[in-house]
C-alpha cells in the first residue's frame, strides 16, 4: 500500500501518533495515515507539548514498517518529504532546522516526531508524526511561542486546502521513503544539507549534556548526528544530547 492510500480521519484525539500505534498493534498496513482536526495531548520532542488548536493545523501520523534496521535517517527523510510537499502545493520554500523543525521566514511552522517500537533489537514499526501550522493567526499562539511561531496562511496570505496539502505530503513521503529503503543515504544527506536552516560554518551556541558549548556547524553524519567543531575538534551529538540555543 502506498503512503496515504488509506487515511483514517477523526475529529479529536489525544495524539495521532498514539492512534497510529493502536492501528499498528491491530495489524494495520504500511502507509496508513491517521489525521485529526484537534489533538488534546499533541506531542513534541523531549516530552514537550505540541500546540494543536482545533481546525487550524494539519496533524497526522504515518505508519511504516521499514525493512532496514538502521532508521536513524528516517526523521530527516520525513522532513524532506514535508518540505517538497509544501513546495509543490503552495510554492513556499521551507528550511529544515535540525533535528525536526520546519522553518519559513524565520518562524517555526511545523515539526516532526518519529517514534518506533522494538522487540529487543528487532524493529516492529515506526510512526512519523507531523504537525503543520496552516490556518493560525499570530494571536492563536500562546504567548511563550508567539514571537517564534508562524503558519502557512500567514506566509502565503491565502486560504489553504488542508486535504490537498496532506495528499501532497503523502505523495512525496512515498518518494523519499523509497530512497530511504534503498539506502540512498548520501542523497538524503546532501538534500537535507541543501535545505538546512544551519549552513556549514555557522557558529552555534548550544547546551550539550548540560554544559554550554559553542562550535561551528560542520554538517551531519550518516547516523543523523549533528557535527560541531568545538575548540578545533569535531564532536558529534544525537538530538537528545544537545539543545541548540541560537536558533
Amino acid at each position: 500500500m502506498k503512503i496515504g492510500e488509506k487515511i483514517h480521519r477523526v475529529q479529536t484525539c489525544p495524539s495521532t501518533n498514539d492512534l497510529a500505534k493502536e492501528l499498528a498493534e491491530r495489524g494495520a498496513e504500511q502507509g496508513e495515515v491517521v489525521v485529526c482536526e484537534e489533538q488534546t495531548k499533541g506531542k513534541g520532542t523531549k516530552g514537550r507539548t505540541w500546540h494543536s488548536l482545533p481546525g487550524k493545523g494539519l496533524y497526522f501520523s504515518v505508519l511504516l514498517f521499514p525493512s532496514r534496521s538502521d532508521i536513524s535517517l528516517l526523521p530527516l527523510t520525513a522532513s524532506l518529504a514535508v518540505r517538497e510537499g509544501i513546495l509543490e502545493e503552495l510554492n513556499i520554500m521551507i528550511s529544515l532546522r535540525w533535528p525536526n523543525d520546519l522553518i519559513c521566514d524565520g518562524l517555526k511552522i511545523g515539526g516532526i516526531l518519529c517514534e518506533s517500537s522494538f522487540s529487543g533489537k528487532r524493529l516492529n514499526y515506526s510512526i512519523i508524526g507531523i504537525g503543520i501550522n496552516v490556518k493560525h493567526k499570530k494571536n492563536d499562539f500562546p504567548s511563550e511561542i508567539k514571537r517564534t511561531a508562524g503558519s502557512l496562511e500567514m506566509i502565503c496570505k491565502k486560504s489553504i486546502d488542508k486535504d490537498r496539502l496532506l495528499l501532497s505530503v503523502c505523495f512525496y513521503m512515498e518518494k523519499w521513503y523509497r530512497l530511504f529503503l534503498n539506502i540512498e543515504d548520501q542523497i538524503l544527506m546532501n538534500k537535507y544539507l541543501e535545505a538546512s536552516y544551519y549552513h556549514i560554518g555557522n557558529e552555534l551556541k548550544a547546551e550539550a549534556k548540560g554544559t554550554p558549548v559553542s562550535g561551528l556547524f560542520k554538517g551531519l553524519d550518516r547516523e543523523g548526528k549533528v557535527i560541531l567543531e568545538i575548540n578545533g575538534r569535531e564532536e558529534r551529538f544525537l538530538s537528545g544530547e544537545i539543545r541548540i540555543i541560537n536558533s
